[in-house]
């Protein structure tokens, strides 16, 4: 008697067709694995840009000198004092800064008191739209400043990237005890 062992073609074939089909669940596992982290990725760059954005403008509103909050369609100015000196250079501590939207970009631009060098800052791509209001007593909210009233807040209203609208309002000086 002469005994054989080892496999039949029908079991190679088997063999193959099942590792064939735990390859492909294992590569879509992995592909769906790599296209979720890119979009989580992509997510948080979109959430950090807006995040940093909203920061500079926070950071210029809480600085910002009494009285001088301008609010025009599509436009905010304000002046701002404490600007960084990290190279202790001989000038002013007030700043006039601006924040305008030009095409879907969201443009800062400031110039130091007594200097006539402007520096612009690319803040935030792909805005899809950027609205201001500001709050005082006497009219509540609106749109454009008025004169005979501080404004006490400020409010920004925005949509970008994926974002859909995020609205922040921040507090004025003039509003704080």
């Amino acid at each position: 008697m002469n005994k054989q062992s080892g496999f039949t073609l029908l079991e190679l074939v088997i063999a193959i067709a099942i590792f064939a089909l735990l390859g492909l669940a294992s590569w879509r596992l992995f592909d769906g694995v790599v296209r979720t982290q890119q979009g989580t990725g992509q997510h948080e760059r979109d959430i950090r840009a807006l995040q940093r954005a909203v920061g500079v403008i926070e950071r210029d509103v809480w600085q910002t000198v009494a009285d001088s909050v301008v609010l025009a369609p599509g436009h905010l100015q304000l002046q701002r004092s404490h600007w960084r000196n990290p190279l202790d250079q001989a000038r002013s501590e007030r700043q006039a800064v601006s924040y305008r939207l030009e095409g879907a970009v969201l443009w800062r631009d400031s110039v130091g008191e007594g200097s006539t060098l402007m520096q612009r800052q690319k803040l935030l791509d792909d805005v899809r739209g950027l609205g201001w209001r500001v709050f005082d007593r006497q009219r509540g909210w609106h749109r454009e400043t008025a004169g005979g009233s501080a404004p006490l807040a400020l409010e920004l209203v925005v949509s970008a990237g994926r974002f859909e609208q995020v609205r922040r309002v921040l507090l004025l000086p003039e509003a704080l005890p």
